[in-house]
């Protein structure tokens, strides 16, 4: 006991010692402290962690009246007169069977343990988890007040009686089969186990996760109210009447043909599946992935009908888009072999074309998002161009950016060929022209967010540019800063030109060679509190 105290008077912990026993009216960490014992007849008023030190065995008559966490110690056992209120972190020991009346009011970790079997009357106020550990039977009429976490444990079946109010993730297991009676209010997991049958009628409140199974059929009347994810399981239909409230996963399944009259509320993956043609009243309200190099695409667009909000076709042989196609939201074209667009076609959210094939744009295209144009081998840009969101050039052969292109929110312009910004730019929200030729900015540049000019041939700036939040000058020739700068976030001048600091900056932080900044007038008005 006399070391005890001296350690806790270390720490300057507030404890009492009266006959015999410690108070302590706070929480207690040793956390990877070389303690290697604690005194009988403790009572601590918060929180006790002795994870991860030498101690190997809990004395008698411990009280905790918070959470208790014990875990990757060498302790084997928990005494049958220990008494804690909150959670218990067992992770990691060496225990093996639990008390048989052991009440935990709040959660359970018994993960990675040799626990095979739990008591008959264990009672559980909050989740229980126990992935990892040897565990292979759970008790009949086990009722779970939280979470449950089984995967890569040893289990091979459920209780017929199990109750969770909260998720299930056996994930990895041996299970084939679950209960008739088997109760869930959350999430079901059970991706990479043996599950080949699910009970008739099952209602999942929130995802079921049935990828990588071997599971060939779902029951009838299946009602998901979360995802449906069924993805390089070896499911080879789906029931007619199934219902799933937000995404549904099919990609790389067996499976040929899609209910009629089928609607999924989120995202439909069909990539990598067999499918060769689409119900024409399917109606997907997020987005209908079809990418993939297995994908039969061409087939699935012939005669296109079905509804969605959002296409990707990233990653596939399709060279043509179909010219009825109408697109709600984004089309993702990325890393395909399309060569040629429809003369009118408008997307309403973005529009992604990396390092796709495509060489022409319409004239007449309109974005309501972002366009992102990656290692695309255009070299030229529509003259009415309209892009709502940001325009995306990295690596594109880009030349010439013309002057009616309409572009507000963002224009990025890193590694391209383009020599000369439109005068007529004078207000945007972000710009990069980082490892460009561009030499000269627009007279009266207005840069809302961050203005990036890193290794650009950009020598001086604008005596009226305005930028809102950051402006990154590092590897630059640029000599001087304007006046009247004034930013909300700060500047990184790190190896330019730059010697003298304008009085009247303002920003939040400066990032710069002190060295070589020969004026210090930049303290007056930088709020920051270091300055590098």
């Amino acid at each position: 006991m006399k070391n005890f105290i001296e350690i806790l008077n270390q720490k300057d912990i507030n404890y009492t010692v009266e006959n015999e026993i410690i108070r302590i009216a706070d929480n207690l960490c040793f956390y990877q402290n070389p303690l290697k014992s604690l005194p009988d007849n403790l009572i601590i008023e918060g929180d006790l962690d002795i994870s991860q030190t030498k101690i190997s065995q809990l004395p008698d008559n411990l009280i905790v009246c918070g959470n208790l966490d014990i875990s990757h110690t060498k302790i084997s056992k928990l005494p049958e007169n220990m008494i804690f209120r909150g959670d218990l972190n067992i992770s990691g020991t060496q225990i093996r069977v639990l008390p048989e009346n052991l009440v935990v009011q709040g959660k359970l970790n018994a993960s990675r343990t040799a626990i095979q079997v739990l008591p008959e009357k264990l009672i559980v106020g909050g989740a229980l988890n126990l992935s990892s550990s040897n565990i292979q039977l759970l008790p009949e009429n086990l009722t779970i007040n939280g979470n449950l976490y089984l995967q890569n444990s040893c289990i091979l079946e459920l209780p017929e009686n199990l109750v969770i109010t909260g998720d299930l993730d056996a994930s990895s297991t041996r299970i084939t089969r679950l209960p008739e009676k088997f109760t869930i209010k959350g999430s079901l997991c059970l991706e990479k186990s043996g599950i080949n049958t699910l009970p008739a009628n099952l209602h999942i409140t929130g995802d079921l996760d049935l990828g990588y199974t071997p599971i060939t059929k779902l029951p009838e009347n299946l009602k998901v109210d979360g995802s449906l994810i069924l993805g390089s399981s070896k499911i080879k239909k789906l029931p007619k009447d199934i219902q799933v409230k937000a995404n549904l996963d099919l990609s790389f399944t067996e499976i040929r043909k899609l209910p009629d009259n089928l609607t999924v509320n989120g995202n439909l993956g069909l990539s990598g599946t067999k499918i060769k043609k689409l119900p024409d009243n399917l109606v997907v309200n997020g987005c209908l992935a079809l990418g993939g190099r297995k994908t039969i695409i061409n087939q699935l667009l012939k005669n296109f009908r079905a509804t969605c909000t959002s296409l990707d076709l990233c990653c596939n042989k399709i060279k043509k888009i179909p010219e009825n196609l109408k697109i709600q939201s984004n089309l993702y074209l990325n890393d395909c072999k399309i060569k040629k667009f429809p003369k009118k076609m408008n997307i309403n959210g973005n529009l992604n074309l990396n390092d796709a094939k495509i060489k022409k744009l319409p004239e007449n295209l309109r974005v309501g998002g972002d366009l992102s144009l990656l290692l695309a081998p255009i070299k030229k840009l529509p003259k009415k161009l309209s892009v709502g969101g940001e325009l995306y050039l990295w690596g594109c052969r880009v030349k010439k950016i013309p002057s009616h292109v309409n572009v507000v929110n963002g224009l990025d312009l890193t590694s391209t060929k383009v020599k000369k910004l439109p005068q007529n730019l004078t207000e945007i929200k972000k710009l990069a022209i980082e490892e460009t030729k561009i030499n000269r900015l627009p007279d009266k540049l207005n840069v809302k967010d961050y203005l990036d000019l890193r290794n650009s041939r950009i020598k001086k700036l604008p005596k009226k540019l305005q930028v809102g939040n950051t402006l990154l000058l590092s590897n630059t020739r640029i000599k001087k800063l304007p006046n009247n700068l004034k930013l909300d976030h700060g500047i990184n001048l790190k190896k330019t030109s730059i010697r003298y600091l304008p009085e009247n900056l303002e920003l939040k932080w400066l990032s710069l060679d002190l060295k070589k900044i020969k004026n210090i007038a930049y303290r007056k008005n930088c709020t920051a509190k270091r300055k590098t």
